[in-house]
């Protein structure tokens, strides 16, 4: 089974992409001291979680004629991925910034919570650009959010005019 065939498969697709980009988010180096696994090995593996994604990716967009759930799961985890990396690149070179992020389990933690609005308080921005990202990450999921609702709505129309044309007796010239 070659790596081609895998990425072409709906259900390997459906986890791969999960994957890669966990890998991508754990093992990325942000500097030597902080290279969890050796800047080498950090990298390589980056670049293979992110081939992994591209390749993903690039068979939804052949394959795939309209967004559908998993589009939106993987938009999810690659925002969440994204500030989550932010938010720990900003606590371990400011730790003034964040109380109690220290890690990268912390940080994905805090954007997963945010992302879910949900506050505990373990976890908060103390430092001004903190304040500015987490911000951002809270009118990102209002944006989010409206996007997915949008199309539910777009969809439900959809699907209720081609209800409606098959049920309505197509009319005919008979005058």
């Amino acid at each position: 089974m070659t790596a081609r065939s895998i990425v072409t498969r709906p259900a390997a697709r459906a986890v791969v992409m999960p994957v890669a980009i966990l890998v991508l988010y754990f093992v990325v180096p942000v500097d030597a001291e902080r290279a969890p696994i050796g800047v080498l090995l950090g990298v390589t593996l980056s670049a293979a979680a992110l081939v992994g994604v591209v390749a993903v990716v690039v068979a939804e967009a052949r394959g795939a004629r309209r967004l559908v759930g998993r589009h939106f799961i993987i938009a999810l985890e690659i925002s969440l991925v994204v500030f989550a990396f932010a938010y720990y690149v900003i606590a371990t070179n400011d730790a003034g910034q964040f109380g109690g992020l220290s890690t990268r389990v912390d940080a994905l933690y805090f954007a997963t919570a945010t992302a879910a609005t949900v506050g505990y308080g373990d976890v908060h921005p103390t430092g001004q650009l903190s304040r500015v990202l987490v911000t951002a990450h809270m009118i990102f999921n209002l944006v989010f959010i409206a996007g997915v609702v949008n199309l539910v709505r777009d969809r439900m129309s959809e699907r209720r005019a081609a209800l409606h044309r098959t049920s309505t007796p197509h009319s005919t010239d008979a005058e």
